[in-house]
């Protein structure tokens, strides 16, 4: 057995304090270097307006080269963030869609989502994709997958507030694109990456170019273009990671189905049932009791013809399959299931091509112009589980399957697939029994592809230089997002109506193309996003200090954004069975004004203030500011810096403009009772009051967690209405931390850090309306709606049907805070006549992420859990060799385990089952990774990794599986995984 070698953060921590002392304490005094004789040149850093020499300001960067986005071993840029220690599981991850637009990916710091980090490229910024996506974390989604890898000079992370800087949407920090320039040469590379069964493979190869000089030729032209495809992967591809068979035994011992089989009662060969005209009562069918509403009970008639042996109860699937729980009824002979499991898509496919070229032209001296355009297309092709449109049986009062919310709020709903006595796909036609019927019916012969096609366009054109000694920078920026969706084979309403009426969709047979457009199209969704800025910013040296020459940066802005998001007209109708649209439309116009100065008052000591002005045409003005200090103690071993800033956020254009959304909502830390209709004297059994009970009346918002034997009804359908009186999101921050470098050849970066955000937006969760009117039904039933049809009332009680939607709204909320520290050691080792070798130590403990979403309700502690998915400690550690031919490096990758409430809901057997594992939470991140690279061949560099080298998947929601892995649609997902990658740069 190969043991794993076990990686504890604290402790290396801790080692790498002692290293340094020891290093400290061993090393002579190295000579200072002679300074060099030519003038060094002053360039802006992220965090900062003016231009400096002194790289390390007050605030905490981070910045990764692009060496060390080459050799990281990532598939691509999105994977590398989300590596990063001050990443939360919050952002979206373009393997899987969000559930309103697909093929994006989003970074999320601190916790903050999308909408509090900022997206910059060389400075500036970039339009966010056209969708709305109404969940918390995410008002605001800028894609990070759009620009060439090898484009990249370097990512800087910016790790604390920086609206005074940058104005809207900095507030838990910034990430910042800077692409390289005055380059010359050519160069091409190509990649391979794929698992250790060659699933989920990524190819990917680009070129890039650059000519000319700027010092001799006055000019210079860079370019890259980059494309890639990615292959899609399916659940029963990855069936061999983790534990499958443990997971299975968890199942079947507990009144569940084993995974990938035939689980599903509605397939192509539909199951039919007499349409009765009530589901009360049961009957005693083989020797068990089965409820009347049971699939299996009194109302089966029988199935379609043509259902393959495996897929047929009595033939490949038993009458009583393991797991089915000893008091529930067998499964009828002759039924046809399906496979949900097979047909479940883990990864999309991707095609992927991005460019750009800039140009710059040194007028003269003081004066240079540049100009560049970048573009990139994502088609990202999803593929969807074939439709059902429902598995429950209905009555013939009361025949409602489907309910969704129309785009005017009112609500539609579908009845089950009724085929009338006589129509030519009812089996009971032409017989003494002739009889309507009710089809559990699957459409497998629809098409399922969820298609997103995004496309990104940005031109900048300015002139920066120096002049009357300031430093400056100007320039006019147009940015463009285009995002169109197509969701195939989407069944419709009145299609499907007149198709049973005329025959024209053929149940369980052969359709062709007609047929199949008969009942179903494409429904189409198009979104755009704009920005057009100019911006003026420059920055010089004011009057001397005894610690240097004080300097200031002032500058303007001019924004304009537009938003769009049009659904067909067929939304308009509501005529997608189920199927909901959020069309927005507005413009924002704002102005800034910002300065920044730096004040060195003695020579070990800097002082930096900024301050920001901003005005809006929606949303109103907003003023944030920002201090500094870097503090030199001990020159060439101990530096102290600190920030504290404020920050703000204005309202997406979605939440506060011309938007009407719609969703399905769900609640998973507990379940929500429907105190009208649901008796839970008893939490842990509730039962429905109703003579035929809901499965949302004591599971109103489709708590997953529930026991065996129970439904889950799925989300609950919502309505959420913009809001023109919402005010910006507040916050402020704070950081305190130390650079301790006791020798050349080791380093310590410690920094402590606060945000607190206040006036979050957010919809109003299901969950506080659901409480509020739990507290009171008769003042609080205004946003809840009930089934109109009497049939589905309680005996006696007027207007008491089930919960079928709930109106939300946005509005400013209460707080979020949190608090940790970030870590950075490096150990350069002296050089050996082997090589050189170095290790870096990095992470983040967050010590607290609490949250009052409403006011008056208790603090909610989320750090540690998967509320937040924050874990308290998130670290790597890299040891690295290198020679001038050759390089290696192995990482050792932690994250501690979150919380869960997967466990909250069980019975006593499942609980102890799972916990007997320490599995009611999502487990460790404790990978490893190993990489190599080769360039002794002229021009040409080799290089190879593999990812989770012992093919680690504790990082699963309970047992570890490909369906519990938490961070879907990511990399990680497919455990151990290779790549291979070339580069040559043409002589």
């Amino acid at each position: 057995m190969v043991r794993r070698p076990s990686f504890s953060p604290h402790r290396l921590c801790w080692a790498a304090v002692a290293a340094i002392a020891a290093i400290g304490h061993a090393q002579a005094q190295q000579a200072a270097p002679a300074e060099d004789s030519k003038k060094l040149e002053r360039v802006e850093i992220t965090g900062s307006l003016i231009k400096r020499t002194d790289k390390e300001t007050p605030s905490v960067v981070q910045s990764i080269s692009r060496e060390e986005i080459r050799n990281s071993g990532y598939a691509n840029v999105e994977e590398l963030l989300r590596a990063n220690s001050a990443v939360d599981l919050g952002s979206i991850g373009d393997g899987a869609a969000s559930g309103f637009v697909g093929g994006i990916s989003t970074i999320s710091l601190r916790g903050f989502g999308s909408q509090g980090t900022l997206i910059l490229i060389n400075g500036r910024r970039t339009a966010p994709v056209a969708a709305v996506d109404v969940n918390f974390g995410r008002g605001t989604m800028v894609n990070v997958n759009t620009i060439p890898k090898e484009a990249i000079e370097r990512i800087d992370i910016l790790k604390d507030g920086a609206s005074a800087q940058y104005g809207s949407d900095a507030m838990a920090g910034v990430i910042n694109y800077i692409l390289r320039k005055d380059y010359k040469g050519v160069e091409a590379s190509a990649s391979y990456s794929a698992n250790d069964k060659g699933v989920g493979a990524t190819k990917s190869g680009s070129v890039t170019f650059g000519f000319g000089n700027l010092d001799t030729q006055r000019f210079n032209v860079f370019g890259g273009l980059e494309v890639s495809k990615r292959d899609n992967v399916m659940a029963n591809e990855l069936k061999d990671r983790g534990n499958l068979a443990l997971q299975n035994q968890y199942l079947t011992s507990n009144g569940s189905l084993a995974r990938f089989t035939p689980d599903s009662s509605a397939s192509f060969y539909g199951n039919y049932y007499k349409l009765p005209a009530s589901l009360s009562g049961s009957t005693t069918i083989g020797g068990y009791t089965v409820g009347n509403n049971s699939l299996s009970g009194a109302n089966y008639l029988g199935t379609l013809s043509g259902c393959p042996d495996e897929r047929t109860v009595g033939k490949g699937v038993p009458n009583r399959p393991a797991g089915l729980a000893a008091t529930t009824g067998s499964l009828p002979t002759g039924m046809c299931r399906f496979n949900l499991d097979d047909a479940d898509e883990i990864i999309a496919a991707q095609d992927r091509q991005s460019g750009m070229v800039r140009g710059t032209y040194a007028i003269n001296d003081n004066l240079t112009a540049y100009a560049d355009v970048m573009f990139s297309k994502t088609k990202t092709n999803e593929k969807r589980v074939p439709y059902a449109m429902t598995t429950s049986l209905v009555t013939s009062g009361n025949r409602t399957a489907v309910s969704w919310g129309k785009l005017d709020g009112t609500l539609l709903r579908q009845d089950a697939i009724i085929l009338p006595a006589g129509h030519p796909d009812n089996p009971t036609t032409g017989t003494a029994n002739s009889q309507p019927i009710q089809l559990i019916y699957r459409f497998e012969d629809l098409p399922t592809g969820d298609i997103n096609i995004l496309r990104s366009t940005r031109l900048t054109a300015g002139l920066e230089g120096t002049a009357y000694g300031w430093d400056f920078d100007s320039a006019i920026l147009f940015s463009k997002n285009e995002n169109e969706r197509f969701q195939e084979g989407r069944v419709r309403s009145s299609l499907l109506k007149a198709a049973i009426a005329n025959n024209t969709y053929h149940f369980g047979k052969p359709n062709t193309a007609e047929g199949i457009a008969s009942v179903s199209s494409t429904a189409y969704n198009r979104g755009e996003s704009k920005l057009l800025s100019w911006d003026l910013r420059g920055s010089r040296e004011l009057f001397k200090l005894p610690g240097g020459n004080a300097a200031i940066a002032i500058g303007t802005e001019l924004r304009k954004e537009d938003l769009s998001a049009v659904p067909d007209d067929v939304y308009g109708t509501g005529d997608y069975i189920g199927l909901v649209a959020n069309p927005a439309s507005g413009t924002r116009k704002s102005y800034a004004a910002f300065s920044e100065l730096s004040l060195p008052v003695v020579k070990q000591l800097e002082l930096q203030a900024a301050l920001r002005y901003e005005h809006s045409n929606d949303f109103g003005a907003s003023t944030t500011g920002k201090t500094g200090f870097k503090w030199t103690a001990l020159p060439s071993l101990m530096v102290f810096r600190g920030t504290a800033a404020t920050g703000f956020r204005a309202p997406a254009i979605s939440q506060i403009g011309n938007s009407f959304n719609l969703s399905f909502h769900n609640f998973q830390e507990r379940r929500v009772f429907d105190s009208l209709r649901c008796d839970s004297s008893n939490p842990n059994a509730p039962v429905s009051k109703a003579p035929v009970a809901n499965n949302r009346d004591c599971n109103v918002l489709g708590f997953s967690a529930v026991p065996s034997g129970t439904t889950n009804p799925g989300s609950l359908a919502t309505v959420i209405s913009a809001n023109p009186d919402l005010k910006p999101e507040k916050s402020n921050s704070f950081t305190f931390g130390m650079i301790f470098t006791p020798t050349k050849y080791a380093d310590l970066a410690l920094d402590a850090w606060y945000f607190h955000r206040k006036n979050e937006i957010r919809s109003q969760r299901g969950v506080d309306i659901m409480d509020t009117y739990n507290a009171n039904p008769a003042a609080n039933g205004a946003q809840i709606v009930r089934d109109p049809n009497p049939e589905t009332w309680l005996p006696g009680v007027a207007n008491s049907g089930p919960i079928i939607m709930l109106v939300r709204q946005y509005g400013n909320n209460e707080w979020t805070k949190t608090s940790g520290l970030d870590y950075d050691f490096n150990l350069r080792f002296p050089a050996t006549s082997i090589g050189k070798f170095s290790l870096n130590v990095n992470g983040t403990y967050t010590a607290r992420y609490d949250q009052v979403v409403v006011k008056g309700q208790d603090v909610q502690r989320q750090v540690g859990t998967t509320t937040s998915d924050i874990s308290k400690t998130r670290a790597s550690a890299t040891f690295k060799w290198t020679t001038d031919l050759a390089r290696a490096w192995v990482r050792f990758n932690h994250a501690d385990p979150l919380a869960s409430t997967i466990c909250n809901s069980l019975t006593a057997a499942q609980r102890a089952f799972l916990s007997g594992m320490d599995r009611c939470r999502v487990g460790k991140d404790k990978t490893i990774d190993l990489g190599v690279a080769y360039s002794g061949f002229k021009g040409l560099t080799l290089s190879a990794s593999v990812m989770n080298v012992f093919n680690d998947y504790d990082r699963s929601n309970g047992i570890p599986m490909v369906f519990n892995y938490y961070d879907s649609g990511a990399q990680g997902v497919l455990g151990r995984r290779f790549s291979l990658n070339a580069n040559y740069q043409f002589q």
